[in-house]
């Protein structure tokens, strides 16, 4: 008995009719989302003290490495839905919660130690989306 699913069946459709690079992009962009929101339960982890040492206490940190941690534990969450969802906003906010983190790390680097690895690794996800989007876009203007 086969069950007919309309949902799965216009993802399908619309899946099948994406050029190769879109599909790239697309898949992409899941894989930032995964990342986002294992990244927001990390920082939230951090918040409520999940794993943490004497010396690395919430509570100790910079203010401007608390707020870093309290932005990215609220924003990536919600960028990370938003970019498995295809929400045109998503990738608007993922770029601002990295441009904050960035500028957050640049502006007061003591206590950010703990952010600079997902501010690299942000940083080096935007330049593949950049080049993602580039290919993507150029492919469509071909067809």
């Amino acid at each position: 008995m086969s069950h007919y699913d309309p949902i799965d069946a216009s993802a399908r459709a619309q899946w099948e009719n994406l050029t190769p690079w879109r599909r790239r992009l697309f898949l992409f962009l899941r894989g930032v989302a995964a990342f986002l929101l294992i990244e927001g339960i990390i920082h939230w982890a951090v918040i409520l003290g999940i794993g943490d040492g004497p010396e690395s206490r919430f509570e100790s940190m910079p203010t401007a490495a608390q707020a870093a941690i309290i932005w990215a534990a609220i924003v990536d969450p919600i960028a990370g839905v938003g970019l498995w969802l295809r929400a045109g906003w998503a990738v608007v906010l993922w770029l601002i919660a990295t441009l904050a983190q960035v500028v957050l790390g640049a502006w007061a680097p003591a206590g950010m130690t703990r952010l600079l690895l997902f501010t690299l690794v942000e940083l080096a996800l935007v330049v593949a989306y950049a080049v993602l989007s580039i290919r993507a876009a150029r492919e469509s203007d071909q067809d």
